[in-house]
């Protein structure tokens, strides 16, 4: 396919990614009337944000497998109308347990999205522009947040709450349509069995870790004992995927160091990503009394600076390479991540927008890269299975950040308010207590992403399938790429 047939293909999946991570965050600003209307509690609540998580993590898992059944149109109309159904349903939704679900419904046709981009992005760009075309993928992915916060925000203003499923809607229909004559197939389809045992045993080990870390600050014992459970379920996962014929995720490119690191080094930047989606509106609410317009407006900015930072991160892996693109961006982003921490308790909006300006600035500068590190370092045959594993630890980051900073947040308000502290006081104590755990992981990410990065540049250029032909990307190959 060329690449003047590609292009405009390319722009529907990138508009698909958006949408899906639009979705992921549009409710974020909405948590506080949804409470409201339903007289539910935060840790409750955050469950439309988790439950989507981790209902986009399981899906992924699948992807995998839908990738090797599917073709590209099956696949991006499947996931379309079943976002249909779940938007719908949720902007009906007459209780929480029914909002809740459709959720999860919505969840089933977005997960599809952001691995089925990128793994089209793969196929069909040509290896010089892997860096840049993913980078954009990622702003796609980024922009989806930002501007998720105003969109829900002025929905909720004007419309209330279930407002805000109606943008998402509307243009999933509008992309569909479009996406018709734009949308082809590319790779090769072979036959695959879907193994239902690994489907289960993903979907209760993401579930019950992703519980036991939400209840972490508030009911420990019950904490430990369901991550373990979590553990030991994805444990039994791990395992049957290298025993069963036909398994759901081929985790070869896991014994591939310069891949397996770089996931982790992903999953660190998604954390904090989507943990500061869903902290900094409650803080702006919360604390500064904002409404969640205005909320939206203040998440935006440094949103904004993720997403430039990821174009700037995108063009400078594939002149630069790693070295030493990614330790700077975690670096920047610890120091954002302590401004802001320290900035909170003074209930000023300024210095923590800066500070998270920076923070995701730096987010932006070293998420894209990472992916890229890390894929470049597969063969063809891998890369879907290289897509699908790393998607999934975007998605579990993404379920597990923000029950983890959500709950160190209200521990924190608990502890402040039964203290006799002002509820936002309170509320920016928690904010900054959930940040510096957050800080945390970027230190670790730091100390993860120098050796790493060293090591990458070491690698000889044939390794890595720099060089390749134009022409061979664009047949939907990336040949001259060998394993490590």
């Amino acid at each position: 396919m060329s690449k003047k047939g590609t292009a405009p293909m390319l722009v529907v999946l990138f508009c698909a990614a958006f949408i899906s991570a639009f979705n992921e965050n549009i409710i974020n600003v909405g948590l506080a009337d949804v409470m409201t209307s339903f007289s539910i509690d935060t840790v409750t609540a955050n469950w439309l944000v988790t439950g989507y998580m981790i209902v986009v993590a399981v899906i992924v898992t699948v992807v995998g497998f839908l990738l090797k059944r599917l073709r590209l149109r099956q696949l991006f109309f499947l996931g379309s109308g079943v976002f249909v159904v779940g938007s719908a349903g949720a902007l009906l939704a007459p209780t929480f347990p029914v909002l809740l679900v459709c959720r999860l419904v919505q969840a089933l046709g977005t997960g599809i999205f952001t691995p089925t981009m990128m793994n089209t992005v793969l196929l069909v760009s040509p290896r010089e522009r892997i860096g840049t075309n993913l980078a954009i993928g990622s702003c796609c992915i980024t922009f989806g947040p930002a501007f998720a916060p105003v969109v829900s925000g002025l929905a909720v203003n004007l419309l209330g709450w279930r407002g805000i499923f109606a943008f998402p809607l509307v243009a999933m229909v509008a992309l569909a349509v479009v996406g018709i004559p734009v949308v082809r197939d590319v790779g090769e389809q072979v036959e695959a069995r879907l193994d239902v045992a690994s489907v289960a045993l993903s979907a209760v080990g993401l579930t019950a870790l992703v519980y036991g870390i939400s209840e972490v600050t508030s009911a420990l014992g019950l904490a430990i004992a369901s991550m373990g459970a979590g553990l030991a379920f994805i444990a039994c996962f791990v395992v049957r995927q290298r025993r069963v014929e036909s398994p759901l995720m081929n985790l070869e490119p896991m014994r591939k160091p310069l891949f397996a690191v770089a996931c982790l080094l992903v999953a660190i930047t998604m954390m904090v990503t989507f943990s500061m989606s869903v902290l900094l509106p409650l803080y702006f609410e919360g604390s500064l009394g904002c409404d969640a317009f205005l909320a939206g407006l203040l998440v935006l900015v440094p949103i904004l600076a993720q997403a430039l930072g990821s174009l700037v991160g995108g063009r400078a892996m594939d002149w630069q390479g790693e070295w030493p693109l990614l330790p700077i961006g975690f670096a920047v982003t610890l120091a954002g991540l302590v401004v802001a921490a320290l900035a909170a308790p003074t209930l000023s909006a300024v210095p923590v927008v800066a500070g998270a300006v920076v923070a995701l600035a730096g987010v932006g500068l070293s998420m894209s890269p990472s992916q890229t590190a890390g894929l470049r370092h597969l063969t063809q045959e891998l890369n879907p299975f290289g897509v699908g594993i790393m998607s999934t630890f975007i998605q579990i980051a993404a379920a597990i950040g923000p029950s983890l900073f959500v709950g160190v947040l209200s521990s924190t308000f608990a502890a402040y308010s039964s203290a006799g502290a002002s509820n936002a006081l309170a509320e920016a104590q928690g904010l900054s207590a959930a940040l510096v755990i957050a800080a945390g992981f970027a230190a670790a990410g730091l100390a993860i992403a120098i050796p790493y990065a060293l090591k990458a540049r070491h690698v000889p250029r044939a390794q890595t399938g720099e060089g390749t032909s134009r022409e061979g990307a664009h047949e939907g190959t990336l040949v001259g790429t060998t394993a490590e």
